[in-house]
């Protein structure tokens, strides 16, 4: 059976069931160069050229509808490309495109240069972080049970100096010669029964082998050693018997019976000492003193020194004066040694009485400083102005801030002045000295309030004959107790077991203060932080601000009343000239908690009450301030009150 067919225009034969099934009025045909075309029953094309062929009727589909995008073909592409009009488009474009991102780098390297940055983290030591704590080992901890203190006795209580945050130990000079007492008794009225080089230390605190094992746990707890050379001083009261290899050319004379000019340095000297001053003009003792010193950095590998102040006799004045070429020359020795080596501490120890007389600020850089002096045994009252003043006291002297804080004092002479002896609860000199800027030297015992003068034994527990010292008994056969009775009667009302039993939230220990502190003081701001401070005489209170640039701000407030209804109602925001934002966060306070243990909680600085003889600290989040205009307003308001 034969299918129907007609042909078209164009010649081609068509089916007519596929023409009326595929192609009725109306119906849109893709054609293959991509035009559509209207066809009529009738055959009529009116759209169609004459070029256009129909193909694959049989696969053809109806457009879905009208609104279907039709793409170019590859020939329509390539026209595109290679029209030049489009080329010129597309190059602009590229143009823009890459000049745009120029710009953008320009203007980001415009605005770090000359937007103003926080400067760099300062490069700081060992000794300018940590908090140095200062030992007598003879009455710290007996390990043997024969009445002395010992270097494995230290060595059994090092996690008591890492809950305390400490990693620097300096070793006072009675490691040298126990038999002559400890340091608190050493008062040049007696002649010790030999002589001693301070190259060895003496057997009864430890050998060197149990110096060096010490040293080498140190090393891997990254804690660092000082040891106290008294190179400056002899212990003989004759003058004859002294450190060095060789006798002495002259006996020394005591200054205090001598003719010489007033003020008497010699005399003040050896009434502060206890010792009788050697003279640094004679070049030889120069030289043994220097030697010590080489031999205790190089060949013990010790990371500090603590010596006395040297001085030389002075034949035009017939007084001593200090021996600046001695300080000099060791020195240079320690910048030597420290070029093969990590950074050294040459520290010189100063009595208090004498501290006055440093005029030399790279000296006086190496001096630790009391908080207060006093030039005889009165106490007068000390009040917010008091306390200003004595930090500015440097100011005046044309001193830097102290880079060194001293807490206590192994010296008798030195008891006007210490932690003990002023009016200011601990807490307030505690925390003045761990936050205000600069290295503190703790005594040992500082830190939970032990008086060294009465009870110099190290108490460790609130129990037993010797608080935990040594467990020599009577029956013991080494004659220890005897020994101990010689150094301490009695014992003390304070120990480190009672102090960590101690606190909560009504009333800290004064050991929790300490380790509160020492934790504290890690922070940057307490580290490398600009210091401003100031007082306000109406309400008695001082106030000084840490804050390093790019971090966290902290203020402490003392209320320095001692009456207990004398709260001062302050604004912290008006006292700093709003260097204290005017929101705070609370920090810590001491004795009591009366603000909101919340650390998150924001205070207002602009309404608060300072409850008298109490620590408070608050914090606030980094400004994004100029550093160099940072406190800028805060000094001049400071000399108006």
């Amino acid at each position: 059976m034969s299918e129907a067919t007609r042909t078209n225009t164009a010649g081609t034969t068509i089916p007519i069931d596929a023409s009326e099934s595929l192609l009725i009025d109306g119906t849109d045909v893709r054609t293959k160069v991509g035009h559509v075309a209207k066809f009529n029953q009738d055959g009529d094309n009116n759209d169609l050229d004459d070029n256009i062929v129909l193909d694959d009727l049989d696969n053809y589909k109806k457009p879905k509808g009208s609104n279907e995008f039709v793409g170019l073909t590859k020939e329509e592409l390539k026209q595109y490309i290679d029209n030049p009009k489009w080329k010129h488009v597309r190059l602009l474009i590229a143009i823009l495109y890459i000049l745009l991102l120029v710009l953008l780098l320009v203007g980001s390297i415009l605005l770090i240069v000359f937007s103003p940055g926080c400067p760099p983290k300062p490069k700081l030591h060992w000794y300018q972080k940590e908090i140095i704590y200062e030992i007598d080992v003879m009455v710290f901890r007996d390990s043997n049970a024969d009445g002395i203190g010992d270097i494995k006795g230290v060595q059994e209580n090092l996690n008591y100096f890492e809950k305390n945050n400490i990693k620097s130990i300096l070793f006072q000079s009675t490691i040298f010669n126990v038999t002559g007492g400890t340091s608190l008794h050493l008062d040049g009225q007696r002649a010790y029964d030999k002589n001693i080089d301070l190259l060895q230390i003496d057997p009864l605190v430890g050998s060197d082998n149990d110096l060096q094992d010490l040293l080498k746990i140190f090393n891997r707890r990254d804690m660092h050693f000082i040891i106290d050379l008294p190179l400056s001083s002899i212990l003989d009261p004759n003058g004859k018997s002294w450190y060095g290899s060789t006798p002495l050319l002259n006996k020394i004379d005591n200054p205090c019976t001598t003719s010489a000019r007033e003020p008497n340095f010699g005399c003040m000297y050896y009434k502060s000492y206890g010792r009788l001053p050697l003279d640094f003009s004679d070049d030889k003792i120069l030289e043994q003193a220097t030697d010590r010193l080489r031999h205790w950095f190089s060949s013990k590998k010790v990371d500090g020194i603590r010596v006395d102040l040297p001085l030389f006799w002075n034949k035009t004045t017939r007084s001593y004066d200090v021996s600046y070429k001695a300080i000099n020359q060791w020195n240079d020795t320690k910048n030597e040694i420290e070029k093969n080596s990590k950074p050294k501490l040459l520290l010189m120890d100063i009595p208090f009485g004498l501290q006055d007389l440093i005029t030399n600020r790279d000296l006086s850089n190496q001096v630790s400083h009391p908080l207060f002096i006093f030039k005889d045994q009165t106490r007068p009252s000390i009040n917010a102005h008091s306390f200003d003043q004595r930090i500015r006291l440097f100011e005046g002297r044309d001193l830097s801030k102290p880079q060194f804080w001293q807490l206590g004092s192994k010296r008798r002479s030195d008891d006007v002045g210490i932690v003990h002896e002023n009016q200011l609860p601990r807490e307030i000199v505690l925390t003045t000295i761990m936050l205000l800027g600069g290295t503190p030297v703790v005594l040992y015992g500082e830190e939970i309030g032990l008086n060294q003068k009465s009870f110099p034994l190290m108490p460790w527990k609130s129990t037993g004959e010797h608080r935990g010292f040594s467990s020599c008994s009577t029956n013991s056969t080494n004659n220890c107790k005897s020994f101990i009775s010689s150094l301490q009667t009695g014992n003390p009302t304070t120990s480190v077991k009672r102090q960590e039993a101690l606190g909560g939230q009504s009333q800290d220990s004064l050991l929790t203060v300490f380790r509160y502190l020492s934790k504290l003081r890690e922070y940057e701001s307490f580290q490398f932080g600009l210091l401003e401070y100031g007082y306000d005489q109406n309400n008695n209170i001082f106030w000084f601000i840490r804050e390093a640039p790019g971090h966290r701000g902290y203020v402490t407030v003392f209320n320095l009343n001692q009456g207990p209804d004398e709260k001062a109602h302050i604004s912290l925001y008006d006292l700093t000239k709003a260097d204290v934002p005017s929101h705070v966060h609370y920090e810590y306070q001491w004795p009591k908690a009366h603000l909101s243990t919340s650390r998150e909680t924001r205070i207002n600085s602009d309404n608060l009450f300072i409850h008298p003889q109490s620590v408070n600290i608050f914090w606030w989040g980094a400004k994004l301030q100029k550093p160099n205009i940072l406190f800028k307003t805060v000094k001049e308001h400071s000399q108006n009150h």
